[in-house]
């Protein structure tokens, strides 16, 4: 888009009672956004959506230094900024009801994003929650999907990470502007997704991390997807509403059983209760995927060779993906405790067992 109409646009997102549909119907009306700041009152209310309060704040707008800032800033960042009508945007998120007119950009961004799918979940997870999102994220990413996700707290992070750790692509969709780190304590995951993958925002640079921003966010993780996987969810979880975006945007929705008693489940089993289809295994899910990639997706088969002790294969054998406490374990083998302690620690370097919170173990 020519410099003369990015300024345009980013002046009409400033413009109030306007939002990314009116700001269409618009462009789609005068062809390109800067007319619309030349356009007569009586031709704005010929347009969909504008009524004469809103034809009046077109008008009366006056020109600020807020387009000039956004793009020195995103200079400063090394952030592009797309708008919906550049051949860069991605088809998927095009297809959406309503989408921004506007992407903020940091990273690489391109077309094997196209094949993406999201993995959300709660920012309070159980060791069960992380385990399952790292799996699958890993599956996932390796067999060449991008794993797009809100690097929020909790699943998110794992998403992303697991993401990073196979070499795969991954997308952050932020509720803030890209130059806020929110949450913190991620900061140390910026240089790594931006070498496998991209931050993107709809939101200008330095806009705070408000919780109206959120749900905003959620339908760009799902829009940017073919699909989206729910890990786990309370009863008022934001996956949750990315999930409700899928369905809206016809894309797939999958959802993670759990225990009947844990409330980290309940959004989940709520989902498989209206037609959200259960995981099962990552090959599931790229079977059913596979129809809709642009490069269909082919699984990665992990092979562990272990080389175990006689000691060591009796405690692996007490191992499974449920987190088992060490006492447990101890009273299975009947082996000291300190023994076990040390076998665990050897299994852990040779890669068949991860150490949970609490002491707890589950076979890798």
């Amino acid at each position: 888009m020519k410099q003369r109409n990015l300024v345009a646009l980013l002046h009409l997102i400033e413009v109030p009672g306007l939002g990314p549909a009116r700001i269409r119907f618009l462009v789609r009306a005068f062809g390109n956004p800067a007319d619309v700041f030349e356009a007569s009152l009586r031709d704005l209310c010929r347009v969909d959506g504008i009524d004469l309060k809103v034809a009046r704040n077109i008008a009366r707008y006056e020109s600020t230094s807020f387009a000039e800032n956004q793009l020195a800033k995103a200079g400063k960042f090394g952030v592009r900024i797309i708008s919906l009508w550049d051949a860069e945007y991605p088809v998927l998120l095009k297809k959406i009801y309503d989408p921004p007119v506007l992407l903020f950009v940091q990273g690489r961004f391109g077309d094997p994003d196209e094949d993406s799918v999201a993995i959300v979940g709660a920012r309070m997870t159980t060791p069960y929650g992380r385990k399952v999102a790292k799996d699958l994220s890993e599956h996932l990413a390796a067999a060449g999907l991008t794993i797009v996700s809100g690097f929020a707290r909790g699943i998110d992070t794992v998403a992303h990470q697991a993401a990073v750790s196979v070499s795969g692509r991954t997308i952050a969709v932020l509720g803030n502007g890209l130059d806020v780190t929110y949450p913190p304590e991620n900061r140390k995951l910026l240089p790594m997704i931006k070498d496998k993958g991209c931050f993107v925002s709809e939101f200008p640079l330095g806009t705070k991390p408000e919780a109206g921003n959120f749900p905003r966010r959620n339908r760009i993780i799902s829009g940017l997807s073919h699909g989206t996987i729910v890990v786990e969810a309370g009863t008022r979880s934001g996956a949750l509403l990315t999930a409700l975006n899928a369905v809206d945007q016809n894309r797939e929705v999958f959802a993670v059983p759990g225990r009947l008693t844990d409330q980290k489940s309940v959004g989940c089993l709520r989902l498989i209760r209206h037609g959200a289809i259960p995981v099962e295994n990552p090959e599931q899910i790229l079977d059913i995927l596979n129809p809709k990639l642009t490069y269909p997706a082919k699984p990665v088969q992990k092979e562990l060779k272990l080389d175990l002790t006689k000691e060591e294969t009796i405690v692996y054998s007490k191992l499974s993906d449920e987190p088992k406490h060490v006492d447990e374990i101890v009273e299975e083998t009947k082996l000291n405790p300190s023994s076990v302690l040390t076998l665990l620690l050897s299994l852990e370097l040779k890669g068949g067992v991860t150490q949970l919170s609490g002491k707890h173990f589950v076979k890798t």
